[in-house]
């Protein structure tokens, strides 16, 4: 199995994705996922032109820095727009169906995106309402994802980041949801990191649930109480019970790490609040090498 991450943990870091993409040549990362996460929070951005060239030409940069540095993209993160919080639907959707059409440029196969949420459907009696609210948000992401032949992924989330909305929590619901759905490329991608959040879940027991429709992991680690999206063995995280689940079910995509907050910042707003990126690569190389070590020990890792 392929070690990858999130491109989006050094945005912060550099100008563009190009740059990050650099970042990470001698970290151990031979994959990588792109995020387009917040693409479309912002009118100047790229996505939300009208003109296809700035992000066209951004998504072609980044593309020749990975193959530069021996680099592959192998899943994505689609806009995190969600139409329940407001927004222009029309420039957002967009944003989030060239963020599929950037996957075909880079031969990406998968990305996930989040389905929308608003307190108008709470958790769990509002399923039905749920799930035709998002018939035609998802339908529209997933015209893309026929055009360019891209795996589009939903993904679960916990009771705290959901505020008491319906939201796939378990991989029951997040099949059904694909099963309302019935689009053949239409997966799913499990979130450790939010199922940590919800204690009570058996992460062994839902990735048996999901298994063939999974098709993404976001692995990350948390102590409980928040989304803190950090690396394995730095929270709660039973990562035993991943590698098992991932491994019998024969999932067949990455091993791709969302902890973009590690080692990202500390409090208050003074000279040490924030780590240069030297160091911060020293934090990619030991991500590497725990994700490297969780692979080995179970005989799956694919250099």
């Amino acid at each position: 199995m392929k070690i990858a991450t999130t491109i989006g943990e050094l945005y912060n870091l550099v100008s563009t994705p190009a740059e990050a993409v650099r970042a990470y040549r001698g970290t151990g990362f031979k994959y990588l996922d792109y995020s387009f996460y917040y693409a479309h929070t912002k009118e100047d951005s790229p996505y939300m032109l009208d003109d296809d060239r700035a992000w066209k030409a951004e998504v072609e940069a980044a593309g020749v820095a990975a193959e530069e540095c021996g680099l592959k993209f192998v899943q994505a993160h689609a806009p995190g727009y969600n139409p329940g919080a407001g927004g222009d639907y029309s420039k957002c959707i967009r944003a989030m169906q060239r963020s599929v059409e950037a996957c075909s440029m880079l031969g990406i196969p998968v990305t996930v995106m989040h389905t929308s949420f608003s307190q108008e459907y709470k958790y769990p009696t509002d399923r039905d309402g749920y799930f035709e609210y998002n018939r035609k948000f998802v339908g529209d992401v997933l015209k893309a994802a026929e055009k360019f032949n891209v795996t589009l992924c939903i993904e679960n989330t916990s009771n705290g980041n959901a505020n008491g909305c319906y939201f796939p929590r378990t991989g029951a619901e997040m099949n059904d949801f694909i099963a309302y759905m019935n689009h053949p490329l239409l997966g799913a991608c499990w979130d450790t990191g939010h199922a940590v959040m919800d204690q009570k879940f058996d992460q062994y027991a839902e990735l048996k649930e999901l298994g063939s429709n999974l098709k993404a992991v976001h692995v990350h680690d948390n102590g409980i109480h928040s989304d803190q999206h950090l690396a394995p063995y730095c929270g709660s995280l039973q990562l035993d019970s991943i590698v098992k689940g991932l491994i019998d079910i024969d999932y067949q995509g990455s091993f791709t790490f969302e902890a973009d907050a590690f080692l990202c910042h500390c409090n208050g707003d003074g000279a040490l609040r924030q780590l240069p990126l030297e160091i911060r690569r020293d934090g990619l190389s030991l991500l590497y090498k725990i994700g490297k070590f969780a692979l080995e020990t179970y005989g799956i890792f694919e250099g």
